[in-house]
């Protein structure tokens, strides 16, 4: 059976705290594609969410 292909798109902290866990759960049952937009990007404001929440990398940036 295809995985279900499913493309998340991130920009700001509060959407990638919110969606820590279901990103996870995403790469673990679907075909996922992480986008994030840059917005505000800033390492201390947003790689550091990265790294706390244990996020991998996005595919496009």
């Amino acid at each position: 059976m295809k995985k279900l292909k499913v493309s998340t798109i991130i920009g700001t902290r509060p959407e990638i705290i919110r969606l820590s866990r279901v990103l996870a759960k995403l790469d673990q049952y679907c075909d996922h594609i992480m986008i994030h937009t840059g917005q505000n990007y800033d390492y201390e404001l947003n790689e550091i969410f990265f790294n706390d929440l244990e996020i991998r990398k996005p595919d496009y940036f």
